[in-house]
């Protein structure tokens, strides 16, 4: 067993590191929104009630089924179509250099070449989803040669163009290569054609399967292969149920009908395999048994989004409806869902198969709408509850049956998105180094895709209050409490342990999510101020971070004070911390600004002080309350003479200028007590305590 989930784990990995198959599952996912509105006019359009269903046909009732014809028609009815633009528009996008807007018409004239009949017409069959294996087929190629051949021709031909003519000449470049890209399909179809002898691939692969069916029946060999037919082109994209549709009709369905004529006869019906038996026992809430996925996934899946999704499925699953599941989760193309997508309708017919024979249910003696839900068209199908209680068996062991790959894939993707989130959170930490700030959400694949995920998550934190501000205690010699610096965490179920909170900053600026940040942790610095006030003296500060970005900006800083004023007893209590670099970039305008903050009695800290900048001379100028010596310093200080020499230098300045120093990253009691040697007496580390949540805070403090 360990074996098996090692080896899904390596295949998941390169899988999911694929770019066709992201571009492809990350396309699919787009077309929810229209798989959606097709489901659900679908679902309202079938409705297995009777007196429904004659009302839809009375002159108001067909307005109504019309409009639910345009809305299936102009969705599902040409689902193969959406999914070529959006997995080429998924392609293109993660892939630097493609430009989208022509891929996607590249991507749509290759079709259309490729799909074009005999006598040059199209017809819209091929928007449906029978076409739909073809449709992402083309939708990978298509882009992929036209970027191949884009290549070729501009590394041949310099561009020279600027100004407004280079959109002009931009587009020109793409001719030559969409011309090269879309007379490949058209040949390809002008082949296949003759290959076929003016036969279209679709109809062709339809005649095919009917004719190995029509050759042994409805026997229980021919249904399991018939099932597993079905499923093994879901999987892939194509859609089985409609390119086996004759099958079920001409082969399996005549069962139903025989038997009745053996009952009405006097006689005792011994058809088993039949449509119905398919529709009622095996494919409940679609193909797959989707309906066992979604009672799995709401047992043993904790990840939101997928759970979201699937309680947004329930509905259209009960109607066997499953094309959000198939697209939204995707299980096409889902690694981890190949076997138990496959398995579980294998397992039931054979289940259901041997139940009938034995006599526990009675053969299928009525026909029963596909759309017909579960339990109810058990019961209609065989005119017994057994055939219901058959349904509740089923339902139960498919359940059973995913419930272990429900499991896998969640840790897999815990993994992989732990894995992405620790490449993302090496870039931060590359750009801290270099001084740039990171391009998280414009990279391609993987690492883009978890970028712009957790950008989501970080917008839905905000707004939920699902962020947490943890508070490291800043001790005096005497230890005594002197103040708290406010840190932000953030926990996501995919990840362990905290986000790199640069990492936060930096995916917050990129979504221009600073502004609402900004307010939650002020909020919540100022909130938790005013709760401390029962345990702390008036001298007592709490001090957040600002980027040199946000301290720069006036317009942020008005929006902090603004926020204050809802808080008057934490004004005097708070301190804004600001790095070295910041406050020594200082021009007029920010000088302005900090005059303003301290008129608000709010204190100015400068955070890592003493190290890559020679900006001593400063000090004189500016107006500031503390300095934080750089943590480099406080780690060398007893065996560097170097960085003691500097911290003198700096406490030496602090008596003379009236500004307090704290020794931050203080981890061993040898450096407090060098510290304190050399005339420092405030202090922060894990000496003292790590950052810790505001109930441990107020222990901490009343501890002392």
């Amino acid at each position: 067993m360990n074996r098996f989930i090692t080896w899904c784990r390596t295949f998941y990995e390169k899988t999911e590191e694929n770019s066709l198959l992201l571009s492809i599952r990350n396309g699919m996912v787009l077309t929810i929104p229209a798989v959606m509105a097709g489901s659900t006019a679908l679902l309202l359009k079938s409705i297995p009630i009777p007196a429904y269903q004659e009302l839809l046909t009375t002159k108001a009732g067909a307005v109504f089924a019309n409009l639910l014809n345009i809305v299936q028609n102009s969705t599902l009815g040409i689902i193969s179509l959406i999914i070529l633009l959006a997995v080429s528009y998924s392609y293109a996008r993660n892939k630097s250099g493609l430009n989208q807007g022509v891929t996607l018409l590249v991507s749509l004239c290759s079709y259309i070449a490729f799909t074009m009949g005999p006598d040059f017409e199209l017809t819209g069959n091929v928007f449906q989803s029978t076409w739909m294996f073809y449709a992402i087929l083309i939708s990978q190629i298509s882009p992929a040669l036209f970027h191949m051949l884009y290549r070729f021709f501009t590394r041949r031909h310099t561009r020279y163009a600027g100004g407004n003519d280079i959109l002009i000449e931009n587009m020109l470049a793409n001719v030559l290569p969409a011309i090269a890209t879309v007379s490949v399909f058209a040949v390809i179809n002008r082949l296949i054609t003759l290959a076929l002898g003016g036969m279209d691939l679709q109809t062709a692969l339809t005649a095919f399967t009917e004719y190995l069916f029509l050759k042994k029946g409805p026997t229980l060999f021919n249904g399991l292969f018939f099932i597993f037919d079905m499923h093994f082109m879901w999987f892939f994209g194509i859609h089985g149920s409609n390119v086996l549709d004759g099958v079920a009709h001409n082969i399996f369905e005549p069962t139903v009908a025989a038997n009745m004529q053996v009952l009405l006869a006097g006689g005792i019906p011994d058809g088993i395999i039949s449509k119905t038996f398919f529709d009622a026992f095996v494919l409940f809430g679609g193909c797959g048994s989707l309906l066992c996925l979604v009672l799995a996934i709401l047992i043993g899946d904790r990840r939101d989004n997928v759970r979201s999704l699937t309680k947004a499925a329930i509905l259209p699953a009960l109607f066997n409806i499953n094309e959000l599941l198939m697209f939204g989760i995707p299980v096409v193309f889902h690694p981890v869902y190949f076997i138990p997508f496959l398995a579980t309708p294998l397992l039931l017919t054979l289940v259901s198969y041997l139940a009938t024979a034995a006599g526990l249910v009675p053969c299928a003696i009525h026909s029963v709408e596909w759309t017909t839900p579960i339990f109810l068209s058990g019961y209609t199908a065989t005119g017994s509850a057994a055939g219901s209680l058959l349904q509740l068996f089923n339902l139960a062991l498919g359940t059973c049956v995913y419930l272990p790959f429900v499991h896998l894939a969640q840790v897999l993707q815990k993994k992989q998105t732990a894995a992405s989130i620790a490449r993302l959170t090496a870039l931060v930490q590359e750009a801290e180094n270099r001084g740039r700030p990171p391009a998280l959400t414009a990279h391609d694949g993987r690492l883009g895709q978890t970028a712009r995920a957790l950008v989501n998550e970080l917008q839905k934190a905000i707004q939920e209050h699902k962020l947490q501000l943890y508070y490291q205690p800043q001790v005096r010699y005497d230890r005594t409490v002197a103040g708290a610096e406010a840190l932000l965490r953030w926990k996501i179920d995919d990840a362990e342990g905290f986000l790199y909170p640069p990492l936060v900053i930096a995916l917050a600026t990129e979504a221009g999510l600073m502004d609402e940040l900004d307010s939650y942790i002020i909020q919540q610095t100022c909130a938790d101020i005013s709760r401390l006030a029962a345990v702390t003296d008036d001298d007592f500060t709490v001090s957040f971070n600002l980027t040199p970005e946000q301290f720069s900006s006036p317009s942020n800083i008005d929006r902090i004070l603004k926020e204050l004023s809802n808080y008057p007893y934490a004004q005097s209590r708070l301190g804004l911390e600001i790095t070295e670099q910041a406050m020594f970039n200082i021009t007029p305008s920010t000088e302005k600004l900090l005059e303003k903050v301290r008129a608000h009695h709010i204190s100015i800290i400068i955070d890592d002080f003493g190290m890559g900048h020679s900006s001593m001379m400063h000090m004189q100028k500016s107006q500031f309350d503390l300095v934080k010596l750089d943590g480099a310093l406080v780690r060398d200080i007893a065996g560097n003479s170097r960085s003691r020499d500097i911290v003198s230098s700096i406490l030496y300045l602090s008596r003379s200028l009236s500004f307090e120093v704290l020794g931050e990253q203080v981890e061993t009691e040898e450096q407090m007590e060098i510290l304190h040697r050399l005339g420092c007496d405030l202090f922060q580390g894990y000496f003292y305590s790590r950052p810790i949540p505001f109930e441990e805070l107020m222990e901490f403090i009343q501890k002392r």
